[in-house]
């Protein structure tokens, strides 16, 4: 996945030092590269208090407004704590419904997690495979 330093910084300022997780979406009005973000300031605190609940109709509403725009979604981040890189049995789950809901169109997705404390982006892209969802980890390269 290739996103820009000054989405990664967007999302790097925006992400607190301690739970609860937050997320957003990420997008590109060129194609391959990531360059469009909106953040979820969603407040998952009522719930557990170390995952991410986000609020789909705002979401979907940037999607829409994305598309209107021309910039294509390309994906959902979140965070994770303790240095946790691995997506969760209910990232995996999550990743497989958001997959089998897209249009036939949309082949693959990005899932970035951003760890903290290390305020590292690792990705996951997930990938459709005869009716089936493939995840793979994807490398992250910062372009300016």
């Amino acid at each position: 996945m290739i996103i820009l330093n000054e989405v990664f910084e967007t999302i790097n300022k925006n992400v607190p030092d301690f739970p609860p997780e937050i997320g957003g979406i990420i997008g590109s009005a060129h194609g391959e590269i990531i360059d469009s973000v909106v953040m979820d300031h969603s407040d998952s605190s009522g719930k557990r208090k170390c995952s991410y609940s986000p609020n789909v109709d705002f979401l979907n509403s940037s999607i829409a407004t994305w598309q209107k725009s021309g910039i294509a979604f390309k994906g959902i981040f979140h965070t994770h704590f303790a240095g946790v890189k691995t997506l969760s049995c209910a990232d995996k789950h999550y990743i497989d419904t958001i997959m089998s809901s897209m249009p036939k169109s949309i082949q693959y997705l990005y899932f970035p997690i951003f760890v903290l404390p290390d305020r590292r982006m690792v990705c996951y892209r997930a990938e459709r495979s005869d009716n089936m969802t493939k995840v793979t980890s994807e490398i992250v390269n910062v372009r300016n």
